[in-house]
């Protein structure tokens, strides 16, 4: 088994009370069933402060006011924790920001970017994203990855590094970088739906394409187009409407051509590799998940465009981009509703 995982995987430290944006508020968390059981059968003084706050027949804690863990103090510390110590903490919370793709004999883990800390650790000047690897003996059942196609993977695996190099380059804009890598997920859709799997390992991302009716290169009309995909997801927080509405009505009688556009989408220097970062960490989350379902050019384009949304949003509102960045991946990322909407979004654009 390979293990790939995001620098400084290993390092992160929940920073609990001091969270700006606490994970425990306003998301439903589900218990699993073995901590759900250990819940219903613990005998020690906490039992009943679990009885109270939990839902076993839903397998969720229970909320409070303004949508507050039923396990969460008033000084914004676990008292679940506190009495049964991190081991009695359930799947979601003992894991959480930590993600893992599975893919046969290789796990690769990242940070989720709607926790805050994550959110800081990425974007802190002296990081850059990449990953290590470590290796053991262990293999997966073959019969529980018996639909994996390795000739796909490796392809997309392949395509991947290529992006990472573009997405790297420096002496290109980031627009440009974008756009190319965007260029390669499609010429490797054609590739994919014509059946020529062995023609994706020659795509590459020097080429820069404009495609009519699709977001390959970046157009105002396009974004504003591709916002509406966003007011029409599930949305957890009545704010986020309140920051779409926003941004709408910020970038609305815009064009191309104006300043505020050119100063928002084109960024230099230190915050252009905020968004690089940004860039890859969704890359690398996201792309080669396509070998499930070959959606691999809307894949890509999930991970480009919510970088220009993100510089959209920054623009419109004038929060710091940290801020920005968790809150944009605590709508998005955290519901496949809509993760496939915004798929769904991107594979209209395909012929």
């Amino acid at each position: 088994m390979i293990y790939r995982k995001q620098r400084d995987f290993d390092n992160f430290t929940c920073i609990a009370d001091k969270c700006p944006k606490s994970c425990c508020i306003g998301w439903q968390i589900v218990i699993d069933e073995d901590s759900l059981q250990r819940y219903e059968t613990e005998k020690g003084n906490f039992s009943a402060r679990l009885k109270q706050g939990v839902d076993y027949e839903e397998g969720v804690f229970c909320q409070h006011q303004n949508g507050r863990c039923a396990m969460l103090n008033e000084s914004g510390l676990c008292d679940l924790q506190t009495a049964l110590g991190e081991s009695g903490l359930c799947d979601t919370c003992m894991l959480y920001p930590r993600h893992t793709e599975e893919f046969q004999d290789l796990r690769e883990y990242s940070l989720s970017l709607s926790c805050p800390e994550a959110a800081r650790m990425l974007l802190d000047s002296a990081y850059d994203f990449d990953f290590t690897e470590t290796e053991d003996d262990l293999e997966d059942d073959p019969a529980e990855f018996e639909d994996f196609d390795f000739l796909i993977f490796d392809q997309l695996e392949y395509a991947r590094e290529k992006m990472y190099v573009t997405a790297s380059d420096q002496s290109l804009p980031l627009q440009e970088r974008m756009s190319r890598i965007a260029t390669m997920a499609y010429k490797l859709q054609e590739c994919f739906d014509e059946g020529d799997i062995l023609a994706m390992g020659d795509v590459t991302c020097e080429e820069l394409v404009s495609v009519p009716n699709t977001g390959i290169m970046l157009s105002h009309a396009n974004c504003m187009e591709s916002l509406q995909v966003l007011a029409d997801m599930e949305v957890l927080e009545p704010s986020w409407t309140d920051t779409l509405k926003a941004t709408r009505n910020y970038w609305q009688n815009q064009s191309d051509d104006s300043p505020a556009w050119q100063e928002a989408m084109h960024p230099t220097g230190a915050s252009s590799f905020c968004y690089e970062k940004i860039l890859k960490s969704l890359l690398f989350t996201y792309f080669c998940g396509a070998v499930y379902d070959g959606e691999i050019y809307a894949k890509a384009m999930l991970s480009i465009q919510s970088v220009r949304w993100l510089m959209m949003m920054q623009k419109a509102t004038g929060m710091d981009l940290e801020k920005t960045l968790y809150l944009f991946s605590r709508e998005v990322e955290h519901s496949d509703l809509n993760i496939n909407s915004i798929i769904s979004y991107y594979e209209k654009e395909l012929p």
